[in-house]
């Protein structure tokens, strides 16, 4: 498991370097066998230690469910409903701002976005942050798309993937695009 927890705590760590997270916002999960190993509510993302994760069951709820992110139930029902191994919940900038201004789906415009994330379909839900019908929407949106990247309107983006080095890239690729996006649509 120490390799499980070395990859969230660099993954973290990225995350807050790279601007995707303010201090005490997203979160990180990885899917082992029935085991979810998931950061800790309030966790700082990028000074995360061993103890800022925890191992949840996949099909059950545990004691240990109340230390977990409060998006816990979002990552839950995403690996009840797919095979997915990793999730991140972010909040990057560029990529929530434009949330606000775009209705259904976000177009990246460079060709680093055309080729890794094609159209990003932004979804709305009227209790966007660790609600059952975020929970919900999101698993079905998983489980029904080949896409792997979401942004949720006016909170963040989920990224599923089958390992996290790559919904990292993900990550990081969809607030790129958005950051250019932007930055072309005010020129």
């Amino acid at each position: 498991m120490k390799e499980i927890i070395d990859q969230i705590i660099f993954t973290g760590n990225v995350l807050y370097r790279e601007g995707l997270v303010n201090s005490h916002a997203g979160n990180i999960s990885i899917r082992h066998k029935d085991s979810i190993y998931i950061t800790k509510t309030g966790a700082m993302l990028g000074f995360l230690t061993g103890e800022d994760i925890i191992e949840v069951p996949v099909y059950d709820k545990s004691q240990q469910d109340k230390k977990a992110s409060s998006e816990l139930i979002v990552h839950r029902a995403i690996y009840q409903k797919t095979d997915y191994k990793a999730i991140i919940h972010a909040h990057p900038i560029n990529a929530v701002a434009l949330s606000f201004k775009l209705k259904d789906v976000f177009v990246p415009i460079d060709n680093e976005g055309k080729l890794f994330l094609g159209e990003v379909p932004i979804i709305e839900v009227e209790h966007p942050s660790g609600s059952p019908e975020l929970a919900e929407a999101l698993s079905d949106f998983f489980k029904n798309s080949d896409k792997n990247v979401v942004i949720v309107k006016k909170h963040g983006s989920f990224v599923a993937y089958k390992d996290l080095n790559y919904a990292l890239k993900l990550t990081s690729d969809l607030e790129f695009c958005a950051k250019i996006f932007n930055i072309v649509k005010k020129m």
